[in-house]
């Protein structure tokens, strides 16, 4: 995917963090008759457990507690440092697509906010636009076959999904890891892309602030404007947090 520089997130620790801060995700394989297969599955974008197992080691005994959080260099030829691990039904079409074609895509998206077109033009409904953060990752999907690895996995989305904890961790030894099917995928492209208003002037964004205020509503739009780096202050005033926006 060949993104405008100025849409394309370029710092690796903001791709981990929205990685790991959304829940959902969509696998793309392709099926017997050459068409693309999308299903939204829960994921974990964690450490590679081939590439960390002394790392690995240390997640399951509970000692290493921000294992997907290290700044790799994604753009660097490091997009193995981390891999996508899934879990999954033990049948169906999905299993089969992958087993008779590795080649997947994967992508998880936030949007943001609808703007109207009418923020824009009085009349011209081809002017309307989003604000949206997302990311698209081409790699190589497999089913683990490694009891430990499963249990790495399945810890880590644990980690993800249940931070209050409350849970015993999974071993290798477990009959319900031992049954599990996990799907791995090992990244080859990561491509990132944001639009949350850095391509506005300052005073642009604070003027399509107050339409997004006026039409969302105070408590919906101090959500939205965080992600624009502007702040509603007690007094309703606009306050912009920066002069530009870079993710």
């Amino acid at each position: 995917m060949q993104l405008t520089p100025n849409f394309k997130i370029k710092e690796t620790k903001n791709i981990i963090k929205f990685f790991n801060d959304n829940t959902v995700g969509r696998i793309s394989t392709i099926d017997n008759d050459g068409f693309p297969q999308v299903i939204p599955m829960n994921f974990v974008f964690a450490n590679n457990f081939t590439n960390n197992d002394e790392k690995t080691l240390d997640f399951q005994k509970g000692k290493n507690k921000e294992i997907w959080e290290k700044d790799i260099k994604i753009f660097n030829n490091d997009s193995h440092s981390h891999a996508i691990y899934m879990h999954s039904h033990n049948r169906g079409e999905k299993i089969d697509n992958l087993k008779r074609n590795p080649k997947v895509g994967f992508e998880v998206d936030k949007e943001i906010c609808f703007l109207p077109s009418y923020y824009f033009h009085p009349t011209d409904a081809s002017f309307a636009d989003t604000l949206y953060i997302s990311i698209v990752v081409k790699g190589m999907a497999s089913i683990v076959t490694d009891n430990n690895e499963k249990a790495f996995a399945m810890n880590s989305m644990m980690k993800k999904y249940q931070k209050e904890g409350k849970y015993t961790p999974l071993t290798k030894d477990m009959k319900s890891i031992q049954y599990l099917t996990v799907l791995k995928i090992d990244p080859e492209i990561i491509s990132g892309k944001y639009k949350i208003g850095q391509q506005w002037s300052t005073k642009y964004r604070a003027d399509i602030a107050k339409k997004i205020i006026e039409r969302e509503g105070t408590a919906r739009a101090k959500e939205i404007l965080e992600f624009m780096k502007i702040n509603i202050l007690s007094n309703g005033e606009l306050e912009s947090t920066t002069d530009s926006i870079t993710i």
